[in-house]
């Protein structure tokens, strides 16, 4: 991933920790206040959160990453990437039915949103960044095009848009839906990586 595309993910970061640190504290902040305790400027934190609800829940949301980390990197070092992939599909679909009304209030937040700026997706989400996480062992294995196109991919098959399009549209229950999620990465990082992943896990 690009540098600028790094710089702008830490931005927002920094938005939503700052903001959880000081929900936490018992304050209930503006997205204004949120900007002035991370630094950054208000017209830019705004861009990012047009509104104290959003901000709210995803730093609500933001808890979960820690768990999500250590789900991912809890293998041995030499383990095929398929399995840290599957470990994360595990722990994000854990994540995804134990907030799931967050997850759709974010999604209600989001959806006619038109992007923050050139470039930057009205909801970027910390799920690349778990994929990314994930794929590692392939950085300098796959050329960054095809990694890109992998990440992407993953993230498609994963999370609470798959989980609602398996359940409400496909009528599956949650044991299906694991399994389909399962199937669908395990299949994509075979197709990019068939070196690196084990025909099952």
């Amino acid at each position: 991933m690009a540098s600028r595309d790094n710089q702008k993910r830490r931005t927002r970061r920094a938005l939503v920790e700052t903001a959880g640190r000081l929900i936490a504290a018992g304050q209930r902040p503006s997205v204004a206040e949120v900007a002035d305790a991370a630094e950054i400027s208000r017209r830019t934190a705004y861009r990012y959160f047009p509104n104290v609800e959003q901000l709210t829940v995803e730093a609500a949301l933001d808890a979960t990453r820690r768990n999500m980390e250590l789900s991912i990197d809890a293998g041995p070092g030499d383990e095929p990437v398929v399995d840290r992939v599957h470990r994360l599909v595990d722990a994000l679909q854990r994540m995804t039915l134990d907030n799931e009304i967050l997850l759709r209030q974010m999604i209600r937040f989001t959806i006619d949103r038109d992007p923050i700026e050139p470039g930057v997706p009205p909801r970027p989400s910390r799920r690349l960044e778990y994929v990314e996480r994930a794929l590692a062992p392939l950085n300098s294995q796959l050329p960054e095009d095809e990694l890109d196109r992998l990440t992407y991919a993953l993230a498609v098959v994963m999370g609470i848009e798959s989980t609602l399009v398996l359940r409400d549209i496909c009528g599956l229950g949650s044991d299906e839906i694991l399994a389909v999620q399962h199937w669908a990465a395990r299949a994509l990082v075979q197709s990019a990586a068939p070196g690196d992943a084990r025909a099952e896990v």
